[in-house]
């Protein structure tokens, strides 16, 4: 299933709404997910040179940071949960079997662009 429903394209005002909430939240998310990755990858860039003991300065500065970027994705999610549910309850459509909410969404932000 790739497409929504025919039967739902016609989407209420509130509905657009919740729909554009939805898709500005899947870029934040994937935004935040890429920032997990690259603080990871340069933890590891450097960690893997330093000496045994107190970790340096920029070795702390980049946990902080990797520590911040998880924390970003963690909200990231959260927030396409909740504007996910809130467009599923306002477009009033029904969850097909087998389908998660978020690919639900999804295919719908996919659909919408």
């Amino acid at each position: 299933m790739n497409t929504p429903p025919r039967e739902s394209t016609n989407l209420s005002a509130d509905a657009q709404v919740c729909l554009s909430r939805a898709a500005l939240a899947h870029t934040a998310m994937e935004h935040a997910a890429q920032n997990v990755t690259l603080a990871a990858d340069a933890l590891r860039r450097y960690a893997k040179f330093s000496r045994p003991g107190q970790p340096s300065a920029h070795i702390v500065q980049l946990r902080q940071n990797q520590a911040a970027a998880r924390m970003a994705s963690v909200q990231a999610r959260q927030a396409f949960a909740v504007a996910a549910q809130a467009f599923f309850r306002a477009s009033g459509s029904t969850l097909p079997p087998g389908v998660t909410l978020e690919s639900f969404v999804r295919m719908w932000i996919h659909h919408a662009s």
